[in-house]
């Protein structure tokens, strides 16, 4: 099911093009995540908007991308997993719109929210989908390419920040305008690109060959009642949420702690988080190439000496040294590409049956996502009252990440629940299909 120490399936160029209209989810993701903050001082002042609303602004995202992984990922594989696919990217292309033209706070914060619940609902669906149209044994390097995708998309909005930065407002409308170019390019692939429609029909008849009924979801109380696949969702749900804690706020607090604590100026602190995100580009392709191969649970194990070390070591500095961050923030993104969101997703799509994919993938993204909202609400806090405090706890919640990530290694080398047995698959729930 996981490692192969043997040559893995040959993938063709339909393979990879699904994977980056599948990638284009986490791409988009990112790009409103970054947009967003870019966008919440220029808003401030632009809109005359008090802090609460400038703070209902900058959690509503993380939040709504919550309820819409929850709800999205079901709906997928009750209503089917390639019309969700199709639709969602949609309902954010006017999302992105709305926002890029907004006259006020009211259409701003709306336009938000929507962005969120069709980002969240198009992330498990979109994972879903790539897996379930990859060969066996080639799933690995698919949903691992989407995390490529998902870095891209932060590097090409930081650049295209900095590009429109002069503009004020003006600029951050457009970025949103061509986020919602995109997303709508991306429908249009998704939608009418022929040899996707060949893929499918190719697992159909996997599927058909297998016994395993793949048109209807997997029942809620089967999902629950199998002891293997709900230890198994416990496991990555607990995985993910211990590395999202520390991700999301690495990732959305770095340049505000490097500022605040560190005394560096914005500029500095903005380009250093910039070059080192490329660090972490070219982790996430080297993972990519070894998704599929025994190296990434090997890879995994220095992964977490080095995710954690990063966050000890602020914790050691106080945040105070600069050269200290500066090989810290490198640290973190030479390790987070190996232990983090990516071999979550493929642990997922290879863990459970095809018909509760998008289900388990929604509800355990949103699980830790939920908590990294919550959490953020009180990193500033925590900043101000101790930075080595909030450190340390990143640091203790980066090794209980990296245990539970070794259960569930030992657990995929055990089992073979991926499968997605026919018995599993014979009550089925709701319409839909793939389609």
């Amino acid at each position: 099911m996981a490692e192969k120490n043997t040559a893995t399936p040959q993938l063709d160029r339909r393979h990879w093009t699904l994977a980056v209209a599948a990638g284009m989810a986490s791409f988009l993701d990112a790009g409103a995540i970054i947009s967003v903050g870019l966008g919440l001082a220029l808003w401030k002042e632009d809109f005359g908007l008090d802090v609460w609303t400038v703070g209902l602004l900058g959690s509503t995202l993380t939040l709504f991308i919550a309820v819409g992984a929850l709800t999205g990922g079901r709906l997928a594989d009750l209503l089917g997993r390639g019309r969700v696919f199709s639709l969602t990217i949609l309902v954010y292309a006017a999302a992105a719109l709305a926002v890029a033209l907004a006259p006020g706070a009211a259409v701003l914060v709306a336009g938000v929210i929507v962005i969120g619940i069709a980002a969240g609902a198009d992330l498990p669906t979109s994972i879903a989908v790539l897996s379930e149209r990859a060969p066996a044994g080639a799933q690995g390097r698919l949903v691992a390419f989407t995390h490529v995708m998902w870095t891209a998309g932060v590097v090409f909005v930081t650049s295209l920040g900095f590009a429109v930065s002069a503009l004020g407002t003006l600029g951050v409308r457009l970025i949103f305008a061509t986020l919602a170019v995109l997303a709508v390019a991306t429908f249009a692939f998704r939608a009418f690109y022929p040899p996707f429609r060949a893929l499918e029909a190719e697992a159909d008849a996997r599927h058909s060959a297998e016994g395993v009924d793949a048109s209807h979801a997997l029942p809620l109380r089967t999902l629950f009642r199998d002891r293997s696949l709900a230890v198994m969702m416990s496991l990555t749900a607990l995985f993910y949420l211990f590395f999202t804690l520390v991700a999301n706020t690495f990732g959305s607090f770095k340049t505000y702690f490097l500022v605040t604590v560190g005394d560096a100026s914005q500029t500095f602190a903005t380009a250093l988080s910039f070059i080192t995100t490329l660090v972490g580009l070219v982790g996430t392709i080297v993972f990519t190439r070894i998704a599929d191969t025994k190296w990434r649970s090997r890879f995994f194990a220095a992964g977490v000496v080095v995710f954690a070390s990063c966050q000890l070591l602020i914790a050691v500095t106080g945040g105070v040294v600069l050269p200290a961050m500066i090989v810290a923030l490198v640290l973190y993104n030479i390790g987070f590409p190996f232990v983090g969101e990516a071999l979550y997703k493929i642990w997922t799509q290879e863990s459970f049956p095809v018909n509760a994919r998008a289900t388990v993938q929604g509800a355990t993204m949103a699980v830790a996502r939920f908590a990294a909202s919550g959490f953020a609400l009180v990193t500033p806090a925590l900043i101000d009252w101790s930075p080595t405090g909030l450190y340390i706890l990143l640091t203790v919640f980066a090794l209980v990440s990296g245990l539970i990530g070794m259960v569930v290694i030992r657990r995929v080398r055990k089992e073979a629940v991926g499968a997605a047995p026919a018995s599993l698959a014979s009550t089925p729930v709701a319409v839909g299909g793939t389609r």
